[in-house]
């Protein structure tokens, strides 16, 4: 019903509250919020206004959904080109009363205004009534597609145009026995054929309805159907204070009581935010002043590790016999070698060849 203006790509899972729809409602673009619930008594529709409410409840008094709407009907009309733009919206007998006034301005603002000026009659395709009966104090909700019929022609010749599929007339005899065989079931207002149903069209509206013609409106209830009461008006989204109740009635000094009794849950939750947020950095100073002395002590080990003669680079006590055994033998390998190295064959660059015993540093005649 809402198409093509609802929010599709929306995932939600069982984790999810309304405050974090809340939060991606303004990037997505969403106007209102659309809930349904259910008690053991009753059913219930709550529409609510982003960001900051009001929210409207409404309960569910009686309730069609679109296939049982359709199932009724023996010729059901519900094209999918008409939720390719938003319905239009027609409100009846709403009163003057407050919360009468702000369930006009909740249902006027789910869907987008028209401007006369610049819409296209073809893009009007369906229309949303919503009829307010003051004896009962109730909503009725209902959904109709819109069609457009020339008015003076022939039933069967109407739905033939309109029709794409050519009809079955292989027993008949004559083509004027289908135009004369009785046509079927006709919508919620093609029965009656009075002159207020009838206008003068501007522009093309179908493939039969076209501009400077005078044609018939039809409509076809295309559901869902609802009876709706407002038990309740609230502000915020859910969370504030109530400004009707349809059941309970509140005296002044009750709801200056209760305002008090609210200012001061909202000062002691301020209040106990600030202390958490006061303790959450306390906490962390305490911590990073932890984490400062504990490098500290470990740079005050280090350097005494490095300083300290008795320790090795490992902060383990040093072995001195072993070093200084560990030492000579190092030593006597180098002075082995070293000894080797100088007695050995040496390379003579001018001639480029290999003299045997030859000291280094000796000269050659």
């Amino acid at each position: 019903m809402m198409e093509p203006h609802t929010a599709r790509n929306l995932k939600e899972s069982k984790s999810n509250k309304l405050k974090d729809f809340v939060q991606v409602s303004g990037p997505l673009g969403i106007s209102h919020f659309l809930m349904l619930s259910s008690s053991d008594a009753h059913k219930y529709l709550k529409i609510c206004r982003t960001p900051r409410g009001p929210t409207l409840t409404f309960k569910i008094h009686s309730f069609s959904l679109a296939s049982e709407v359709a199932a009724a009907q023996r010729n059901p009309r519900n094209p999918s080109k008409a939720f390719l733009s938003p319905p239009l919206m027609v409100l009846n007998n709403f009163g003057e009363e407050a919360h009468q006034k702000l369930a006009t301005i909740t249902f006027q603002n789910m869907f987008p205004p028209i401007n006369v000026r610049k819409v296209k009659l073809s893009t009007c395709q369906r229309v949303v009534l919503v009829d307010y009966d003051a004896k009962a104090k109730r909503f009725q909700f209902r959904h109709y597609s819109i069609n457009a019929a020339p008015v003076g022609a022939n039933k069967k010749l109407k739905k033939l145009l309109q029709s794409r599929n050519a009809p079955d007339m292989g027993d008949m005899q004559d083509v004027s026995e289908f135009f004369d065989k009785r046509a079927g079931d006709a919508s919620d207002s093609e029965a009656s054929d009075d002159e207020s149903r009838r206008v003068h069209l501007t522009q093309d509206f179908n493939r039969v309805a076209h501009a400077d013609s005078t044609s018939k409106i039809v409509l076809s209830e295309i559901g869902p159907r609802m009876e709706l009461e407002l038990v309740k008006v609230e502000e915020g989204m859910c969370d504030g204070r109530v400004l009707y109740h349809a059941y309970v009635q509140k005296s002044a000094d009750e709801i200056k009581t209760l305002e008090q009794k609210k200012a001061e849950r909202e000062k002691l939750r301020k209040r106990r935010r600030l202390e958490q947020e006061q303790n959450v950095k306390r906490k962390a100073r305490e911590k990073e002043l932890k984490a400062d002395a504990e490098r500290a002590r470990q740079g005050k080990e280090k350097k005494k590790k490095k300083t300290d003669p008795d320790l090795d680079a490992y902060g383990n006590p040093r072995d001195a016999a072993g070093e200084a055994a560990d030492d000579a033998k190092w030593a006597a390998a180098f002075e082995r070698e070293e000894r080797e190295w100088q007695e050995g064959d040496v390379f003579d660059e001018r001639t480029g060849k290999i003299s045997a015993g030859r000291r280094r540093g000796a000269t050659t005649k």
